[in-house]
């Protein structure tokens, strides 16, 4: 079992030096830029009040990533489970990350009294390895196996005369 566990945490390390996490951050980045104008129209010109307004940005930005990294960043690590099943299991994983943000995010502005800003930005870094871990462990499961041909993990002239999808 030790052996197989390390296996794991060699694979997670490659898959997060590869494009794919590149392609993950820059589709996570997107979605936060989504959801942020989702929420100002809702709340400034439709008129609806922050609290639905930040639950409907919320939800769209989810779908929003799940789609583009379906499309784009797993794309090729799909495996059998159908869109549907796929979309469900980031839904679950999602609500897990959010759990945890909120709650490390509370008990460091509330117990350790750091600055809410810094904390928020750190319990967003947690919340992103619970992220990109869930995606390439359960959603897209794939990408480990796929992770020693892409990316990093390769010399610099080689990725670049490639075309890494």
């Amino acid at each position: 079992m030790p052996r197989e566990l390390a296996g794991l945490f060699q694979a997670l390390i490659r898959v997060s030096l590869s494009t794919t996490a590149v392609k993950f951050v820059v589709v996570g980045v997107a979605c936060l830029l989504l959801a942020e104008a989702v929420l100002y129209i809702l709340v400034e010109s439709v008129r609806l009040g922050s609290l639905l307004s930040g639950a409907i940005a919320v939800e769209a930005s989810v779908i929003a990533n799940f789609v583009m990294n379906d499309f784009w960043t797993f794309r090729q690590s799909r495996g059998s489970n159908g869109f549907f099943v796929r979309m469900l299991k980031f839904h679950l994983t999602r609500l897990l990350s959010m759990a945890l943000n909120f709650g490390a995010y509370s008990f460091m502005v509330a117990v350790l009294g750091i600055n809410y800003l810094v904390s928020y930005f750190v319990a967003t870094l947690l919340a992103f390895v619970v992220n990109f871990a869930t995606s390439v462990l359960w959603i897209w499961r794939g990408s480990l196996e796929r992770a020693p041909r892409q990316g990093m993990d390769r010399p610099a002239s080689s990725r670049a005369a490639s075309s890494d999808p």
